[in-house]
């Protein structure tokens, strides 16, 4: 049984990070889109941009189906981080028990 709890706390810590480093992605695609919507170019960072796209970008987009962009403001998100973190926690407590 002890050995059973141990996964279990080590899976919830897992899935802890895993939570805490894609709402960072999260944060680096808004400011992806920062960048080059002020017209910036991406330079030596273009590897990056793709990566986050790639990573993010999916999701972002199954958001904007449902959530319209209010004029200039898309909250798509700041919904994806909602949901992540409400999501992912009550995961996490679900398999920490």
């Amino acid at each position: 049984m002890i050995i059973l709890a141990t996964v279990r706390m080590q899976m919830a810590g897992f899935m802890e990070a895993l939570i805490l480093v894609y709402s960072i992605l999260i944060v680096g695609w808004v400011v992806e889109s920062w960048v080059l919507s002020s017209g910036m170019s991406p330079g030596r960072l273009t590897p990056v941009f793709k990566f986050l796209d790639g990573v993010v970008g999916p999701f972002m987009s199954l958001l904007r189906r449902f959530i319209p962009p209010l004029g200039p403001v898309d909250l798509s998100p700041l919904v994806a981080l909602f949901a992540v973190q409400l999501g992912g926690g009550i995961l996490v407590q679900l398999v920490r028990g």
